[in-house]
Parts: C-alpha cells; structure tokens; sequence
C-alpha cells in the first residue's frame, strides 16, 4: 500500500486554538515582509502592522529603520493608529511620552513630580524591540527575538528579491483587503493553476497558456507559467511604449512562495504583485498587496492607462479568488476528511507538510498535547 502524504485536516482551519498555535509556534519564528524601504524613506516615516499578535511599529528614526512594540509603556496607548504616516517623533498620543532611537523614553512629562525616574529606570521602560533586516527595497521584521538571518531564512531566492528590488518602481497600485478565509486558503489558492480555467476564465486564463512547473527549496517554492503569446505580444508593446526595462531572466509569469505567507508574482519581467496573507483569525485574514512596474518607465497618460488597466485586471482576478475562498472555508467547515490533492496541487502538499513539521516541532517543544479530538483521525488519514 502506497503511503499516503501527511496533510491538513479541515480543524486546522477552523480552530482558534490552532490559530493561536500558528501564531505562536510559526508567526513568531518567520520574517515576516513588512513593507519597502521607500516608504520608510524619511525620518518620521512609519507603517503599522500586526504579526503574530504583536503590534508592531516600524519607523525611520533619523535615518535608521528601527521595528517597536506599537504600544506606550506607561499606559499601554497605541503609539501610532494609522497604518502609514509620518510624524516628528515618537511621541505617544495619549500624556506625551517621548521615545529616542533606541525606544526608551526620555520625554516623560512631569517625570520630576510624579515619577521620579531615573535613567536607568527609563530605560528598564524601553519599547520592546524586534529584530529587523532588509534585502534591497524589501523590509522585514522578526517577533523572537533569535533565529535565523534574514539572508539564510530565504535562501536560495535572496538574489531573485535583490534583483527585483532593483528593477522595479514604488508600488502604483497598494490595497489592504479582508478575506472571509483562513490564510491558508489563500496561500493554497495561489499555489496552483488547476483552478484558473473554473474561476479566472476571462482574467488570468487570458494571461496563462497552461504549462506549468514547479521547483521546490524547502520551505518555499517556485512557479514558472507559461505565457500566451497574445499576452507576451501585449506586454512587448507596453514596454516599448513606456520604455520599461524587463528584468532579465523573467520572460513568462514567475510565481515564487517564501514559507509561510509571502507570494510574488512577476509577469513578463515587467509587472510584480507582492502579496502577503496577514491571519487576523480563524478562517479570517487580511491580503495586502502591491503592484509594481519595472524601471525606465516614461510618464504621462499612456501610462496612466495602463496602470489603470492592470489595477482593474488585478481587482477582477483578486475579486474572483475572494469569492471562491470564502465558499472554500464554508465548505470546510462540513468536512470530515483531508482534502484530494492531485499531481497538479503538489505545491500544496510541500506547504501541508512544512506546516504539520513546524506544528509537531511546537508541540514537542511546548509539551502541550494535541489540540482537537481529529488528531486521531488525521493520523489515520495518513497512512
């Protein structure tokens, strides 16, 4: 009999205490993409995120990027609300604590009178800080405080992000959306073809001639598509008339996964779509992503109109996944059983067993038992 491989059972989907198991046991040990270096350009500049229930503050401060807990350590305030901005400072909003570089704060209002503290007791308050690093234009934090370099978590792809960081523009088109879906339904959906002619017919089927091939560098992976000669045709014209340069070594649609939630994808060497799939709960995440063009691009309308093209194009496909995810985690919700993957899902089944490795590896460290009654189910499943 012909061992059947370890997959996700539906619980795994479902299940807040498996939620929070993901959080713990993989969020916090991943780097986790964050944003690009030129939105965090200037002193002052600052995006907000939530990784790993960590609300995290990452901030130019005179020239060096710098990633806090986004909380005040006198009350617990949020330091900043918004999702990007610039400010003065780091300043909380609430009785006016002011933080330096290093996060510790040395602007306490009333500090004489009222607390008394000294330097050493401020700093005993710093913001708790998370480890930071960059590849090119590319911005990523860690929640633990160890592990490994940011250059050895996603070897061997660091050269593809330095050589897109290089070829390509700020992002013309930047959306944050919810999804009615676990994230790794989302991931799932963007691992595999096998459902563009069912649900992207008119959208990425236009795009895609079929082909299709994977290479595995675990834990991530690598998609190459071919493209139809329509769209290629379409894409050379583009670039002509724009004057975009097309990274090299990038011809057709290039889909690359770096575990556990970061997607790229790269049509043509001239248009990337940097995705991530942020869980904010059980069978709830938030898709944030980014539409980029390559270099050497001329201004105007012509170009004007083709962003406002592609922006569309992506909203429709987006659209189209949307939809089909949420009926997927209703679905799941009903199921007994792994689901049935074939050759053409292999992606998914690498993903499956990455997870369930790194869920064991947090079992055992933790010593905490399994969390669902079907775990005994799932183990049978496995055989």
């Amino acid at each position: 009999m012909i061992a059947k491989p370890a997959l996700l059972h539906p619980a795994d989907y479902l299940d807040p205490g498996l939620h929070a198991a993901e959080q713990a046991g993989i969020f916090t040990h991943q780097w986790q993409f964050v944003g690009f270096a030129e939105e965090l350009a200037e002193p002052g500049r600052f995006l907000t995120r939530q990784i790993a229930g960590e609300p995290v503050l990452v901030i130019n401060m005179d020239g060096d990027l710098r990633a806090f807990r986004n909380v005040c350590t006198h009350r617990f305030a949020r330091l900043k609300a918004a999702e990007a901005g610039q400010d003065s400072g780091l300043r909380c909003p609430y009785h006016g604590w002011a933080y330096d570089r290093e996060g510790v704060p040395l602007g306490i209002p009333g500090n004489q009178d009222c607390f008394g503290l000294d330097r050493a007791a401020k700093q005993g308050l710093a913001l708790k800080r998370f480890a930071l690093d960059r590849i090119g234009r590319f911005i990523f934090v860690r929640i633990a405080a160890e592990g490994p370099s940011l250059a050895d978590a996603v070897a061997p792809h660091g050269e593809l992000l330095q050589r897109l960081s290089d070829g390509f523009g700020p992002a013309f088109s930047q959306v944050a959306q919810p999804w009615a879906a676990d994230w790794k339904i989302g991931i799932e959906n963007v691992l595999e073809v096998y459902h563009v002619d069912a649900v992207h017919p008119e959208s990425f089927r236009s795009v895609v001639d079929g082909s299709w091939r994977v290479a595995y560098q675990c834990p991530h992976s690598i998609g190459h598509a071919g493209m139809r000669a329509e769209a290629l045709r379409w894409w050379e014209g583009v670039g002509k008339r724009l004057g975009l340069l097309a990274v090299p070594g990038l011809d057709h649609y290039v889909h690359l996964h770096l575990f556990p939630n970061l997607a790229i994808g790269i049509t043509a060497g001239r248009l990337i779509s940097v995705q991530t799939y942020e869980p904010t709960g059980p069978g709830r995440f938030i898709l944030r992503y980014r539409l980029c063009l390559a270099l050497g691009g001329k201004e105007g309308a012509a170009r004007a109109a083709v962003e406002s093209h592609l922006t569309a194009l992506n909203e429709t496909l987006l659209g189209e996944d949307r939809a089909i995810a949420a009926e997927v985690q209703i679905g799941t919700a009903s199921a007994d059983r792994p689901a049935l993957l074939g050759a053409n899902e292999d992606r998914l089944m690498q993903f499956h067993q990455t997870l369930l490795a790194l869920k064991n590896t947090h079992r055992l460290a933790s010593g905490t038992p399994p969390s669902h009654p079907a775990d005994e189910e799932r183990q049978e499943n496995r055989i």
